[in-house]
């Protein structure tokens, strides 16, 4: 047994045979929960690479898996990481079962996750490419329900991605081709413009991120929800590792400007437009597009504390997009629209779900006391620091995403004249309750929980050097 095998295979596996049992909902769904909380599981306590006693028997999970001359690599340096997305996963399948997502949400689902995570173990890099348009592929499936036509919001979604494959191929040739030291110096200059052109088109990074708010407002916002939870953060996560894996980026401030830059930029952007929202869904996407401007903006600082901020804003950005996703898909279950014209009474019918969906677009606006503010308030300080004349651009984008939220606030609090019967299912109550409660532990007891998941900068050890 290889660890590929288990974290790779294994998933694809199951999600090929869940897809085949897709009229047993509960029975896929349910499998998937499990299954991938027992990877998230067995991440977290399994050494890969060297021996385990069992009684009297010998275990060693060995690292690689070679498929087609291409080797799929998993080592202790990954395990953090999948622990944080199989342990995500298994909250996102047991809330779809609970919200009663369609048939295909488990299986592509599981098969969406072992793409990303194959694309993230394969050498050499520009094999990732390949793998993550495959993830792309799959997530048309889950994000179109059977028996229902595809909107404009995912065939930009799918054009985009798609552009983004051939940037990265031919930046991963370029640098995969063997010694930097060796390769033409005019190169590497335009070889770093064309993978920051690739990540670009796969982040959704100004200007390309407009089919971001359309896929939220088009499509079932649970599934949306997951897709751009999940997927942005193993992109992100797969860049810092090539980042790390090439010196010649590692070292270039230049880059890091451009990150930063950039991550301020769609701070701005998307608080301006957030502002001026009536359309709750649309906003949701607006706030994908604020959490992946400040992971950008705490990478570009290109120092250690950095790059810790960024792992520890993880929890907050999935926590934060799960709950808004729940309390949006249980309006969308009961017929209930989002835009401002019909939110009166909307407390009334669901009112955990609009607490829950308040507090958690508060958290991603950095409120304090809320999941969001501890990692906000660091990077507002370190970008300070580093950047004191443009502090006030960036706190000018956060005061248009909070402006936003209190928009939403005033109107989902509006009563109506008769007494609307309540909406909510006892378990939609339940998740939602639960996501509610972590955010405000997440932000009472911020160094617990950050603590254990900055060891996900394991994945790319080089940028643990950095200052």
């Amino acid at each position: 047994m290889s660890a590929p095998i288990l974290w790779i295979i294994i998933p694809l596996g199951v999600g090929v045979i869940l897809w085949v049992l897709r009229r047993r909902r509960w029975l896929a769904s349910g499998v998937a929960a499990g299954l991938s909380a027992i990877l998230a599981i067995l991440a977290a306590v399994l050494p890969i690479g060297e021996v385990i006693r069992i009684g009297g028997t010998q275990i060693e999970l060995a690292e690689s898996l070679f498929v087609l001359g291409r080797s799929f690599i998993l080592t202790n340096n990954e395990r953090p990481f999948l622990v944080v997305v199989f342990a995500t996963c298994a909250v996102w399948f047991v809330g779809g079962l609970i919200l009663q997502q369609h048939r295909f949400f488990a299986p592509f689902g599981l098969m969406v996750i072992a793409a990303l995570i194959g694309a993230f173990a394969v050498q050499p890099f520009l094999y990732a490419a390949l793998l993550v348009e495959l993830a792309v592929l799959l997530s048309i499936p889950l994000l179109v329900p059977p028996g229902e036509a595809v909107q404009s919001g995912v065939q930009r979604f799918l054009i985009f991605q798609t552009l983004g494959m051939p940037f990265i191929l031919l930046a991963g040739w370029v640098f995969g081709s063997g010694d930097i030291a060796q390769i033409d110096p005019a190169i590497l200059p335009r070889a770093a413009i064309v993978l920051g052109l690739g990540f670009a088109l796969w982040l959704g990074v100004f200007p390309f991120y407009f089919w971001i708010p359309q896929l939220t407002k088009q499509t079932h916002p649970y599934s949306a929800g997951f897709v751009l939870s999940l997927l942005p953060v193993s992109i992100l996560m797969l860049g810092l590792d090539f980042v790390s894996q090439i010196g010649w980026l590692r070292a270039s401030s230049t880059l890091f400007l451009i990150i930063q830059l950039t991550g301020m930029l769609m701070i701005i952007t998307a608080g301006v437009w957030a502002a001026f929202q009536d359309e709750i869904s649309r906003l949701f996407g607006y706030a994908v597009i604020l959490e992946t401007g400040y992971a950008l903006l705490s990478i570009g600082l290109n120092t250690l504390p950095g790059f810790m901020v960024f792992a520890a804003g993880l929890l907050p950005r999935l926590l934060g997009l799960f709950v808004v996703a729940t309390a949006l898909s249980v309006f969308k279950n009961n017929g209930q629209l989002t835009d401002f014209d019909h939110l009166q009474g909307i407390f009334q019918r669901f009112p955990v779900a609009v607490i829950g969906l308040v507090l958690a677009l508060f958290s991603m606006s950095g409120m304090p006391l809320l999941a969001g503010f501890p990692v906000r308030l660091e990077v507002l300080e370190l970008f300070a620091a580093q950047r004191p004349l443009l502090i006030g651009w960036v706190f000018l984008g956060n005061l248009g995403f909070l402006i936003g939220v209190i928009r939403v606030l005033l109107h989902v609090v509006r009563l109506a004249d008769q007494t609307e019967q309540r909406m909510e299912s006892w378990g939609e109550r339940v998740i939602l309750l639960g996501g509610m409660l972590f955010l405000f532990l997440f932000g009472f007891l911020p160094g617990v929980f950050y603590q254990s998941v900055i060891f996900i900068l394991r994945v790319a050890p080089a940028l643990l050097t950095a200052r």
